[in-house]
């Protein structure tokens, strides 16, 4: 902490009026807030340089666009340290908290997705997508591997029973048309409340973007209205759903952008369950192990309202519906106690 306090203070020219550490996040990021007179930073410190560089891409591309994410004023030379234009000091996610489903809320959550939208279509045809962290695209690989992940972290954790090559095929199918579906544009991956920022004058910026990449543009919609903590109702979901269509004036791309938002909600819905099952039930992070009851909800009533999973994937059909039986609650209650 000493060493990036010096780092801040060289950026300054002079001592810190303030400097503390930030409470630690999902990610293995250290994050740390410094004042000068009236201006607040924040200084990261990352030790994943390829995770650092790809952030540093991503926003001098968004700051080159007039986009609403934040400005990289220094970085240190082993690029590990880097200081960030301070953008407000609540999340969407603690307001939503605080205040439900406010009218305040519903401007905010309108507010982010014509900002993604902005995003969206304002980067298409100017990404080198091979600047990306994990993966230029969500094709094959990313997508078996949340499919994975689902099947890992979770099912295999809770030894929920299933048929293991009915299953795999299943994935298999899955992906083959997940990479068929379209609009494509860049897809942030982890667009949810508390990774967007709201300053005094509810401006909303997005932050956490690094793991950047192409693909159907509506997962981040369905990533963000969908989010397990957020907790929408059925009816807002659907209302903030016809709110983003409205910004695509092609009628043919708002045909495909509705056949793609339920495989959106399936991949999604099972990747997050993943990440609970990884973060909550293995790591103990008390925000995962809080969103299993509403993350299993989201997937079993996809599994009852769209009858694509029961006709094409029976076997991931009956797996979801395990997921509710009394004895996959016990356990999850007894993962969580010990």
């Amino acid at each position: 902490m000493q060493d990036h306090q010096e780092f801040f203070e060289e950026f300054l020219g002079k001592k810190a009026d303030f400097f503390k550490a930030l409470p630690p996040s999902g990610s293995s990021r250290s994050n740390y807030i410094g004042r000068s007179e009236d201006r607040d930073f924040i200084i990261t410190y990352n030790e994943n340089n390829r995770e650092n560089e790809a952030f540093f891409y991503f926003t001098e591309l968004f700051q080159s666009l007039d986009l609403n994410t934040p400005k990289i004023f220094k970085i240190n030379s082993e690029r590990n340290v880097y200081i960030q234009e301070f953008l407000g000091n609540k999340t969407l996610s603690e307001i939503i908290s605080k205040e439900g489903l406010s009218e305040r809320v519903k401007d905010l959550v309108k507010k982010s997705l014509k900002k993604l939208f902005e995003l969206q279509t304002s980067t298409l045809g100017k990404v080198d997508f091979s600047k990306s962290f994990e993966y230029e695209s969500y094709d094959d690989l990313p997508i078996t591997h949340d499919l994975y992940y689902f099947k890992n972290f979770f099912v295999d954790i809770l030894e929920i029973e299933y048929h293991k090559s009915s299953l795999l095929k299943e994935f298999r199918a899955i992906s083959e048309k997940i990479q068929k579906l379209s609009p494509k544009t860049l897809m942030i991956r982890d667009f949810q409340s508390r990774n967007i920022l709201v300053n005094e004058k509810d401006e909303v910026f997005f932050i956490d973007y690094q793991s950047a990449m192409e693909g159907p543009a509506a997962y981040d919609v369905i990533s963000f209205l969908y989010q397990a903590k957020a907790n929408f109702p059925n009816n807002f979901k659907e209302e903030m759903l016809d709110y983003y269509l409205s910004f695509w004036m092609d009628e043919s791309d708002k045909s495909i952008l509705k056949e793609s938002f339920n495989w959106m909600k399936l991949m999604r819905f099972l990747q997050v369950l993943g990440a609970y099952g990884f973060r909550g039930l293995i790591q103990r992070k008390a925000h995962f192990l809080a969103s299993i009851e509403q993350g299993i909800e989201n997937i079993s009533e996809l599994n009852q309202t769209w009858q694509e999973i029961a006709v094409e994937f029976p076997e991931l059909y009956f797996l979801i519906l395990r997921l509710n039986t009394q004895d996959v609650k016990l356990k999850i209650e007894n993962l969580i106690i010990k």
